[in-house]
């Protein structure tokens, strides 16, 4: 209930299910107090430091939410590399006789997951009693794919005026696995922009390490002075701007 009036817990809680996890909010704010007081105390412990302890909190705190977004991810590529067959599945079934319903129950039974579970939520649901429509329309809200919104919308589209429907939907597999292709390929010539953005976020983490463990002295006065305290943050924004502005280039968008 709470959710429901807040909008950015509402978006939390579509995030984590999107993501595939058995998180709940209250799973997900419990992981993320706890990560980030355990970084803030290993923080405190090996420097002393308040102002280090407090990033850290906030640096712990903030690893769940890109743990989760990570999955989203990640799952998001599995249901798109499973879609042109689960379409070609159900084409072949309306192809053969059976109604679309009957084609859905087949993908929800004999696809592979995360794809099978998103079709047989939606196949239950318009078992239920809620309309075929709006079990479609649910299904695009859920799972935030392109593709799945363009078959959504194919279907719709040809119950309204009618049409070859086994037809439309090879033609959608078709032009899917054309557009799964191509970002592949942009994946590729992309590789080395997000290789060298991982290098410069990671280059001064290792190097400060590594001269920590030659030299502890030098380096505990940069944690210690509150000059090197204010420099260390600074630091640390620029770099996650600087991460984030390569990931920017590299997201190719077509």
């Amino acid at each position: 209930f709470l959710a429901e009036r807040i909008p950015q817990l509402w978006d939390l809680h579509h995030l984590l299910t999107q993501s595939g996890l058995k998180w709940t909010l209250g799973g997900f704010m419990a992981r993320a107090v706890g990560f980030g007081t355990l970084v803030a105390l290993i923080s405190l412990a090996a420097i002393g430091s308040p102002a280090i302890a407090g990033l850290g909190f906030a640096l712990g705190g903030f690893a769940p939410l890109q743990y989760v977004r990570w999955k989203k991810k990640r799952r998001i590529l599995q249901l798109e590399s499973q879609l042109p067959e689960t379409i070609d599945l159900i084409g072949r079934a309306v192809r053969a006789g059976h109604p679309l319903t009957e084609g859905l129950r087949m993908a929800s039974e004999e696809a592979a997951d995360p794809l099978a579970s998103e079709f047989r939520v939606t196949f239950e649901e318009q078992k239920f009693g809620l309309p075929f429509e709006d079990a479609l329309l649910g299904l695009g809200d859920r799972v935030e794919v392109v593709d799945v919104r363009i078959l959504v919308t194919a279907i719709l589209v040809q119950r309204e005026v009618g049409g070859n429907l086994s037809e439309i939907l090879e033609q959608i597999a078709e032009t899917m696995r054309s557009r799964f292709s191509l970002k592949r390929q942009v994946r590729v010539y992309t590789a080395q922009g997000r290789m060298s953005g991982y290098t410069l976020a990671a280059l001064p983490i290792f190097v400060g390490m590594l001269i920590s463990v030659i030299n502890p002295d030098y380096m505990r006065t940069l944690f210690v002075d509150p000059l090197g305290q204010a420099l260390l943050v600074g630091a640390a924004v620029m770099q996650g701007i600087g991460f984030l502005w390569i990931r920017r280039i590299v997201d190719v968008r077509y």
